[in-house]
């Protein structure tokens, strides 16, 4: 009896010992311990950094463009620095993958569903289906201008109520309800109203909390549930298990009761929004004996629009406000720009961007300098490989670090300062940077590009034209690192907002 113990034993820590090893061509990184890998490595170096993007340059710094870490009993990710290397990863397909971790799965009902976080072929039907549906609609057109703009008349008449008395702390709420809003227009048929959301029973600010609150307390590495999934059952509360799944709870059955509502209203004959086309399709698959379109690829597929849909637009509204509010300089431009062009009265349009240069060149430097998304979403190795002359593994989580590109020295010259005439060339026209890649690159580029830069756009031009930003005397020296978290939300500050 002892014999088998003391066999097993051996035979558990030959198994721990070899799966240490890191094998000849594996890229270079901390070495890190046993069943636990780099856990601890990162740890210290966050609490260093305070942001998981910083730990990611410092690594690069320390070990080059190609780092391998093991995290947990989950596979090996790969943080990939600089240019040229993130580059080549975005751009080859045997990257295109999805990690399959559990906080993955769990997140869509422990199936891989949706659209950010699927591959293969349930990943090319649902976008191939959101994109064609979305554009039916007006996404990227003139019809979804028209109800941006809407919307945005509408968040500028709340600010203006609310800043006369005093200044406005929670900015962001009022933000991501207006942003939210033309996308659940043409997705649910529904357009909550802003003042109420603000002022009397919030409904879809419940929601936007919830996804806030979910962003801020994740990150792209899947966190310590998707390394050690196991703790969920030992440490529900101390690993964040239970209030996560407290806050899924919220997202899906909200989602829900806006699909078993367009069951019993819609009419086959007749198509209001994304939603009804969806279940027409559902209709339309039923027979087939296997389809990738059901009600909880729906809900999935809603989940990601509603996340995407506000959180990384949101931020970066967010952070154009903030640095606007520091950079006084920079604003006086902007005022200056937008009076000559458009004046106070005649509503920003697209085709107004192209005389705009200051405005665009602003937004891009802030882009730039906020990192809101400063990683891609990790992509999965597909197949057994080789990157920089290192062999990457099938499963393999590649993690492209947009933030070494954007911060990135030898080009940018001076990274750390906020300098929008970095994008203005010698005739005062706004001039694009293929370094700055903040919607990633490849076949897995962000696909609400178009509407998270019109978003931008269309709403910083009209607060702009109605406003003007100072730093509250609370917060005289803003850090302007912002708040980490799978995104990166700006600062928690007050901001005197005053009417032009």
């Amino acid at each position: 009896m002892w014999y088998i113990i003391i066999c097993t034993f051996i035979i558990f820590v030959i198994k721990i010992l070899y799966s240490w090893q890191r094998p000849s061509k594996f890229p270079p990184g901390p070495y890190g311990l046993p069943i636990v890998g780099n856990i601890f490595d990162i740890k210290h170096l966050v609490s260093e950094t305070k942001f998981y993007s910083h730990t990611w340059c410092r690594l690069a710094d320390t070990y080059g463009p190609v780092v391998g870490l093991r995290l947990g009993i989950a596979e090996p990710i790969i943080i990939v620095s600089g240019k040229d290397a993130v580059m080549e990863m975005m751009n080859r397909p045997e990257f295109d993958g999805r990690p399959d971790g559990f906080m993955f799965r769990h997140r869509t009902g422990g199936e891989r569903r949706g659209v950010i976080f699927s591959d293969g072929t349930i990943w090319r039907d649902q976008r191939r289906f959101v994109l064609k549906t979305l554009k039916s609609f007006g996404f990227g057109k003139i019809a979804m201008e028209d109800i941006i703009l809407d919307d945005a008349a509408s968040l500028t008449n709340i600010i203006e109520s609310q800043a006369k008395s005093g200044p406005i702390t929670n900015l962001s709420n009022i933000v991501s309800i207006a942003v939210i809003n033309s996308l659940w227009t043409i997705v649910a048929g529904q357009k909550f109203d802003l003042d109420e959301e603000i002022n009397g029973n919030p409904k879809l600010l419940k929601i936007l909390t919830a996804v806030n609150n979910l962003v801020r307390h994740s990150n792209v590495s899947g966190g310590i549930l998707n390394h050690l999934p196991f703790l969920r059952y030992v440490m529900p509360a101390s690993t964040g298990y239970t209030l996560i799944n407290q806050r899924l709870t919220q997202i899906w059955q909200f989602i829900t009761n806006e699909i078993s509502r367009h069951k019993e209203t819609r009419m086959r004959h007749e198509i209001r929004d994304f939603i009804d086309v969806y279940l027409a399709e559902m209709d339309k698959q039923s027979s087939q004996p296997i389809s990738n379109f059901n009600e909880k690829q729906l809900v999935s597929v809603l989940q990601d629009l509603f996340t995407a849909g506000v959180e990384t637009t949101n931020n970066m509204i967010g952070f154009v406000i903030t640095y606007l509010a520091v950079k006084q300089d920079v604003q006086k431009k902007l005022h200056e720009e937008l009076d000559r062009v458009l004046g106070k009265q005649a509503l920003p349009r697209i085709a107004d961007k192209t005389r705009l240069p200051y405005l665009n060149a602003t937004l891009a430097e802030v882009s730039r300098v906020a990192n809101v998304g400063p990683t891609t979403i990790p992509h999965r190795a597909m197949v057994d490989t080789v990157l920089l002359g290192y062999e990457i593994k099938k499963n393999y989580t590649m993690l492209a670090n947009l933030r070494s590109v954007h911060m990135d020295k030898e080009h940018w010259g001076d990274p750390q300062e906020f300098r929008p005439e970095r994008f203005i060339n010698d005739k005062g026209e706004f001039v694009e940077d293929t370094w700055l890649m903040p919607f990633g690159l490849g076949r897995r580029r962000c696909l609400g590009e178009t509407l998270a830069k019109n978003n931008v756009f269309l709403f910083v031009a009209c607060l702009l034209q109605k406003f003007h930003f100072a730093l509250s005397p609370e917060h005289p020296d803003p850090v302007l690192d912002g708040v980490d978290g799978f995104t990166i939300a700006p600062p928690n500050i007050s901001i005197i907002i005053k009417k032009k």
